[in-house]
């Protein structure tokens, strides 16, 4: 199945997930948001720990699927005698229903500020090493 792809996100997060204690995930970095801005209510979602730079045939992690989303600004302002200095954060939050584990079969597109998307095969209990 095709799947868009967060990485660097927490073990502890991920398993959380799967047992469904939390089921939305607040993404920062600018790599999960401009992956998260093409996610659509219905799409499958694959969860990795693995950094960007280390995705990779067979790294293992969770397959969900994206049942709310919402995009939020946030803006910071710091201010001393000489300047004003502004900065803006885009958060994207998506609610998911966990589906099963998954490996990264084939990646189609990677990218610092571009979507990234796999190819994700469903592992079985047993494959789960």
């Amino acid at each position: 199945m095709r799947c868009l792809v967060f990485t660097g996100i927490s073990r502890a997060i991920i398993e959380d997930i799967l047992r469904r204690m939390v089921r939305t995930l607040e993404l920062r970095s600018a790599h999960n948001v401009a992956t998260a801005m093409r996610a659509e209510v219905g799409n499958c979602v694959f969860l990795t720990p693995a950094k960007l730079h280390d995705l990779e045939r067979g790294v293992a992690g969770l397959v969900a699927e994206v049942v709310g989303k919402e995009v939020m600004s946030h803006s910071m302002f710091m201010a001393t005698e000489r300047y004003i200095d502004e900065s803006e954060m885009t958060v994207v939050r998506l609610r998911l229903n966990p589906k099963c584990l998954g490996r990264v079969l084939n990646l189609l597109n990677t990218g610092i500020l571009d979507s990234t998307e796999a190819e994700i095969i469903e592992m079985s209990y047993y494959d789960a090493k």
